[in-house]
């Protein structure tokens, strides 16, 4: 194939050539204006798929870029674990069963739970008798037949009998026991734990067999239909943020799949360390049974949109920091010349990015550019 135009090192080779020569007439513009010329032949331009065209209004979204992970809402996570020590017996759930709310989820047993049993039914069989005196002597009291320090120690007995049995009451009933059972004695020595919310067991942190105190974690539940964006967005990017915003966001495991929500608040305070703010978006309830709580995701908030003159980013090829593009200077016979203009770039979206001096650019070689200079 016949190829007539100059790659970058010929054209500094031709340019140092001509300065070393005093033969060569005047040097200047006229061989500055050559060494930045190529010339290939329309055959060249037609077998190589090579395009002209000229910049053309795009819109440019405005967007922030963020990073976080899908999160439950504080109400749609609970951490189960038991009020008492005792020992798990065994679990009614395994990891990724759908539960209810009130479902049972495991069995513990516990000597202390019986004991609190034993202790609520006793006292609240003492209470009627300690009551019944407490009457008795208020009704002696008012017509000045006993003294007043046996009817005082009467109602101070009675008043504490009392604050004890709803208080052992109002533990049983938060560890879920029907209490209506206790005060006629009967004792279970089986705790149960039920589901606080409905949703998903997402993690099982013990074993039957093991010892359950009151602060460990037995497991945890997450409800799908709460998953919500946690996002983190640089300080210097804050100021664009108003409630309400489109989020698009996807999983580097799968960037081709891009998920949509929008922005429901953000925090008023900037971490100290990550210079970073929260941000807090929804997730289109299509979408959230694709995902997991926990999933790694990257985000873009779009915060505004304007239309700006572009090319297509073939067209603009990259010397050092400059951004140059190839026009069509002359066509004459079976030969095209383009010669070399240098441009200044904005925003880039979507295959084009902004020509911010666009006045006078026609026949711009906008595909094929990258090849021929490389050539």
């Amino acid at each position: 194939m016949n190829r007539r135009y100059f790659a970058p090192g010929i054209l500094i080779a031709m340019m140092t050539l001509g300065s070393c020569s005093s033969q060569k007439g005047t040097p200047g513009e006229e061989e500055t204006q050559s060494s930045e010329e190529i010339t290939i032949s329309k055959t060249q331009f037609e077998t190589s798929g090579m395009q002209l065209g000229k910049p053309e209004m795009i819109k440019f979204l405005h967007s922030v870029r963020a990073n976080g992970y899908v999160s439950a809402a504080p109400s749609g996570m609970a951490q189960i674990s038991s009020l008492i020590p005792g020992k798990v017996k065994r679990f009614a759930v395994n990891v990724g069963d759908r539960v209810n709310k009130g479902q049972l989820l495991c069995v513990l047993e516990s000597t202390e739970f019986i004991q609190l049993q034993q202790d609520y039914a006793e006292s609240f069989s003492r209470l009627k008798s300690v009551q019944a005196e407490y009457e008795r002597q208020k009704s002696l009291s008012g017509e000045n037949i006993a003294s007043q320090k046996i009817y005082l120690n009467a109602e101070g007995e009675y008043l504490s009998l009392q604050a004890r049995c709803e208080g052992l009451k109002t533990k049983l009933q938060l560890m879920g026991l029907n209490v209506d059972k206790a005060e006629k004695g009967f004792i279970t020595k089986e705790l149960s734990l039920t589901a606080p919310i409905g949703g998903y067991v997402s993690s099982l942190l013990t074993e039957t067999g093991s010892f359950a105190e009151p602060q460990r974690v037995i497991m945890e539940l997450v409800d799908l239909n709460q998953l919500q964006l946690k996002l983190s967005v640089f300080e210097k990017d804050f100021s664009g943020l108003t409630p309400g915003l489109k989020i698009n966001f996807f999983s580097p495991n799968n960037p081709a799949k891009i998920y949509t929500g929008s922005l429901l608040s953000y925090s008023r305070t900037i971490d100290a360390q990550t210079k970073a703010i929260t941000v807090i978006g929804n997730i289109m309830p299509a979408d959230k049974s694709e995902l997991v709580n926990g999933m790694y995701l990257e985000a873009e908030i779009l915060t505004g949109e304007r239309e700006a003159m572009a090319l297509p980013d073939e067209a603009i090829l990259k010397s050092g920091d400059a951004r140059l593009i190839l026009i069509q200077k002359t066509a004459k016979g079976n030969d095209l010349t383009f010669i070399r203009k240098e441009v200044k770039t904005g925003l880039s979206s979507k295959g084009f990015t902004e020509i911010l001096n666009p006045e006078g650019l026609e026949n711009v070689l906008v595909k094929g550019g990258f090849n021929l200079v490389m050539e």
